[in-house]
């Protein structure tokens, strides 16, 4: 009998807090289950009209693709290693619609997000505005030694 995948939507950036969804990828997946991860970099588009005055909205885009490669790369090396299925995705669009419906377009499983430390909670409310508006896929809040907060 196949077990069930579990794709996993594990939103990227250049933070390494926020590489801890794939160490909890790669841990469910030694524990015999069928894991896929799709490694998503967001930014919000940018509509500062101080920025839009020295550069292109072409410009600005080409400028985070090219560092959302490198942050996509350097997260999926390990899943790569560990044998795991894993696909990237580069997205300008406001960050917790967009994560939420790529989710849904994906069909993932679930969405896997680093728990904030106190002070991240102060300056941050990413994870609480995706739970907020979270819909049918379980939103997973991972500490920084792998495991899930409940």
């Amino acid at each position: 009998m196949k077990h069930a995948v579990h794709r996993l939507l594990i939103p990227v950036d250049a933070k390494e807090g926020s590489r801890r969804g794939v160490g909890y990828a790669i841990n469910l997946a030694r524990q015999a289950e069928d894991v896929e991860a799709c490694l998503l970099y967001i930014v919000a588009p940018v509509r500062n009209w101080e920025v839009l005055r020295f550069r292109t909205e072409q410009e600005i885009h080409r400028h985070f693709q090219e560092r959302s490669e490198v942050f996509l790369q350097e997260a999926s090396a390990p899943l790569k290693a560990a044998g795991i299925s894993c696909k990237t995705y580069f997205r300008e669009q406001e960050p917790v619609f967009g994560i939420l419906d790529l989710a849904e377009q994906l069909d993932c499983t679930a969405i896997v997000i680093p728990k904030p430390d106190w002070l991240e909670r102060i300056s941050s409310g990413m994870g609480r505005n995706l739970k907020s508006a979270q819909r049918s896929i379980p939103v997973v809040q991972v500490r920084a030694d792998g495991s899930v907060e409940h």
